[in-house]
């Protein structure tokens, strides 16, 4: 008589772990190229504009495509 209980907290238990694993295995890691690109702060991406001697208006759409990761080094 001590068997039946013990064996319905066993089928519950091993029910209840198989409805919690996930049903989609986990896909792996995107390589690094397949990142994007790390936006930088405003700050920066002026500083990076001074150095390449940018004035006016070339100096602002420099900033404003590197805030958004549009532009490279």
């Amino acid at each position: 008589m001590k068997l039946l209980p013990l064996g319905m907290a066993l089928a519950l238990i091993t029910t209840g772990v198989a409805f919690a694993a996930p049903s989609t295995p986990p896909t792996a890691a995107a390589p690094a190229s397949a990142m994007p690109a790390a936006h930088k702060s405003a700050k920066e991406c002026a500083k990076e504009a001074t150095e390449k001697k940018l004035t006016g208006k070339a100096h602002g759409e420099f900033v404003k495509k590197c805030e958004k990761g549009e532009t490279t080094k």
